[in-house]
């Protein structure tokens, strides 16, 4: 579990990380070894889950050796519905989320906390307007919930 509490009091427990996978995690269907190491990390302190259409077709032999991530491969058709329901079964009010793309807008709305992340696949601008944080890069995103400071410094009024 992640725990912090901001200078005004409001108080955050984080339980699930939910990752979208392309433009967010991946790059053309691809996640650097960089990445990998540092959601093992993310996966000893929260549960993690990455949520994906599969675009590339690669999304299950580019985590499965990843451990403590789990893998939800979404139908294609009604991903923003499913993402959405899935953040909302997850518990809403202790899961930050993760995404860059129009499908993960419903999901950003339900989570107690949601990061848009703006990589070399884009960000879909409606999405990141949904998002509380907004980092460059999925090692900045991770980073976050290995670093809360991090969080108190970007959420705090």
């Amino acid at each position: 579990m992640i725990n912090f509490t901001l200078p005004d009091g409001r108080e955050y427990k984080i339980t699930n990380a939910v990752f979208d996978y392309n433009g967010t995690l991946a790059e053309d269907g691809v996640i650097a070894g960089e990445i990998k190491e540092l959601l093992e990390k993310v996966g000893e302190v929260a549960r993690v889950t990455v949520l994906t259409a599969d675009t590339f077709g690669l999304a299950r032999t580019q985590l499965e050796s990843v451990a403590g991530v789990q893998l939800h491969i979404i139908n294609k058709g009604e991903e923003a519905a499913q993402k959405r329901d899935f953040v909302r079964a997850c518990g809403a009010d202790t899961t930050i989320c993760f995404g860059n793309g129009a499908n993960d807008r419903a999901m950003f709305a339900e989570a107690l906390l949601a990061v848009g992340v703006i990589g070399p696949e884009g960000a879909y601008q409606p999405t990141l307007a949904q998002a509380d944080i907004v980092v460059t890069n999925p090692k900045d995103a991770l980073l976050l919930l290995l670093k809360p400071g991090r969080l108190v410094a970007t959420l705090r009024i």
